[in-house]
């Protein structure tokens, strides 16, 4: 190394750049799509009494009619309930006056409510104090762009005249629950004064359209005697009770007691229930059991139905959490004593093999050892349907998502052809440095090396800097395998005994192609981030330099390299490394 000429030793440095796409995740295909749904659900649930046709609400107003969309809306002030607190806020822009009137009316309305507090039975009263969490009285300001206004003698829609475009409206709004005391009920007010900017609609003083685009606009006709496009600002719904809480306590009760035909009545009122609450109101939402729970109760009733229609991206609430661990001890249970695997082998292989791995992951927490089953006999499985819910439920496979490696270490070069005249057996020094986003990566590797003295006092000094594509082969617990390729650069230089000058220098480009084995002490952790490892990298390349006979040959190394590897692990599919 002390012989070596440190000017030509070059700081090569690679810069690995990766493009990343910004995606932007919507539970929906567009702003549209996200917007109807609302709007579909507030159109089925309206009281019969509010139902009415576009061409109905256009031939009954008396207001400012117009096509167009809500550009802005901005609350100016607000008063809500959150934990038993009361919290208010009033915008800076928001006038004396206007901040005055609002705090009146929020006052007024409290007052009204909570004078009704004793006139109702307890639970209905304890019903809305719990409801009150959801309580939002607010002053807000919305901004509107007119495209075209309705004239209701002619029925016909006009451009606005210039500097009529733009409209300011400012709306009370409550929003949660309303007490009535003859008879006493609860109720809610739904307010739809916010609707989504950039989506054109017919905005009614009171309400306004659903989504009418452009396109429909021109062929407004087919829409104005549709049921169902005409949405309030404002409107009171009953707010139903919900039984599902309580019938899945039944169901606990019936499962501690072993009392399987109460669970079946239980379960039937219960998805009874769930058709009834569909479109109804409530405070908390019904639900039906999750996915989990549903395929241990058909296993612990011996129905053996997959339930692969249940609800999969649900999540347990009480009491449902002591069903599915009620249901858990009892099929252990089962399972230990010989019943379930009884009533297991009745069914085809294919089912057998589903509800045996069910049953067993009953009994198994670590992610690599419920790998293995699924790995072991998912392939079993015939149904489609069956066979992605096991792998989908049960396989959480982790994979490397990218890795840097780094290290420095030692080894020989033997020259080839004419070099091995100067390099028979060489040691090496070696820096390497790469980077993987997945299989497929790139780096560097640089090995210096000295020959031995020849004419006299003269010898050969050479760096070969290795340029290479790669390719992660396999990758084991502590084990991996990568094959590289790619342009080598040559920098030699002809040197004398004790001369720090170079007597004559040159630079070539050549070829080179490798492997390497890479040995870590520890396996990838979906948590970890850093391992060490020792790499075995063996790898040749040709070589010609006209600074010793112009000599000419190749050049194989094999090296030694402790490793220091930082990496990053994603999910994976069954199937995928």
């Amino acid at each position: 190394m002390g012989k070596f000429r440190t000017a030509h030793i070059l700081a090569a440095v690679l810069l690995f750049a990766s493009t990343a796409s910004a995606l932007s995740f919507s539970p929906c295909g567009s702003a549209r799509e996200c917007e109807d749904y609302p709007d579909s659900i507030n159109a089925s649930r309206l009281p019969e009494t509010l139902r009415t046709t576009l061409q109905q609400k256009l031939d009954s107003d008396t207001g400012l009619v117009f096509w167009g969309l809500q550009e802005n809306y901005e609350a100016l002030a607000i008063v809500k309930y959150r934990d038993g607190q009361i919290h208010s806020w009033s915008h800076e822009n928001i006038t004396k006056e206007q901040e005055k009137n609002f705090f009146a009316w929020y006052n007024a309305m409290d007052k009204a409510s909570r004078s009704k507090l004793d006139s109702v039975p307890e639970n209905l009263k304890r019903t809305y104090i719990d409801a009150n969490d959801q309580t939002l009285y607010a002053l807000v300001k919305a901004d509107y762009v007119i495209k075209k206004t309705y004239d209701r003698k002619t029925r016909t829609w006009n451009t606005p005249p210039q500097g009529e475009q733009f409209l300011t409206r400012y709306y009370l709004v409550h929003d949660g629950p309303v007490l009535e005391v003859n008879p006493p009920k609860l109720q809610v007010n739904i307010s739809l004064e916010n609707v989504h900017s950039q989506l054109e609609r017919i905005f009614f003083e009171d309400g306004h359209s659903r989504i009418i685009e452009e396109n429909e606009f021109k062929s407004l006709d087919s829409l104005l005697k549709k049921e169902g496009y005409y949405l309030p600002n404002h409107y009171l719904l009953e707010v139903s009770k919900d039984m599902s809480p309580i019938y899945k306590q039944r169901i606990a009760d019936a499962l501690g007691n072993g009392d399987r035909d109460a669970i079946r009545r239980n379960m039937a009122a219960l998805d009874s229930f769930l058709v009834y609450a569909d479109g109804k109101f409530f405070f908390s939402r019904p639900g039906p059991l999750t996915c989990p729970t549903k395929q241990l109760m058909n296993a612990y009733l011996r129905t053996f139905e997959d339930g692969l229609d249940c609800m999969e991206n649900s999540y347990m609430t009480e009491p449902e959490n002591v069903i599915f661990a009620l249901l858990q001890d009892s099929l252990r249970a089962m399972n230990k004593s010989g019943e379930l695997e009884k009533e297991i082998a009745r069914l085809n292989s294919g089912d057998r093999a589903f509800w045996r791995i069910l049953v067993t992951m009953l009994e198994i927490d670590d992610r690599e050892k419920r790998n293995d089953v699924v790995t072991a006999n998912v392939d079993s499985i015939k149904k489609i349907d069956q066979r992605d819910f096991i792998i989908n439920r049960f396989y959480k496979g982790m994979g490397v998502s990218w890795n840097i490696q780094m290290g420095m270490g030692g080894g020989f070069s033997f020259g080839l052809g004419d070099a091995h005249e100067f390099f028979p057996s060489e040691g090496t020094f070696n820096v390497t440095l790469e980077f993987f986003p997945n299989k497929i990566g790139g780096g560097y590797n640089g090995r210096i090396l000295s020959s031995k003295n020849f004419d006299e006092n003269k010898f050969q000094s050479i760096y070969l800097l290795d340029l290479y594509a790669g390719y992660r082969t396999f990758s084991l617990s502590h084990l991996e395998n990568r094959i590289y390729v790619g342009p080598t650069l040559l920098f030699s230089d002809l040197m004398e005994k004790d001369n720090q000058e170079s007597l004559k220098s040159h630079f070539g480009v050549g070829f080179h192609l490798g492997t390497a084995f890479d040995f870590y002490f520890t396996k990838y952790r979906q948590n970890g981030q850093l391992r060490l490892g020792l790499r075995l990298l063996a790898s040749i390349s040709n070589y010609y330099t006209d600074v010793v006979k112009g000599s000419n040959g190749g050049m194989l190394s094999l090296s030694l390299t402790p490793l220091l590897q930082y990496y990053q692990m994603r999910a994976t599919k069954y199937g995928e490394n």
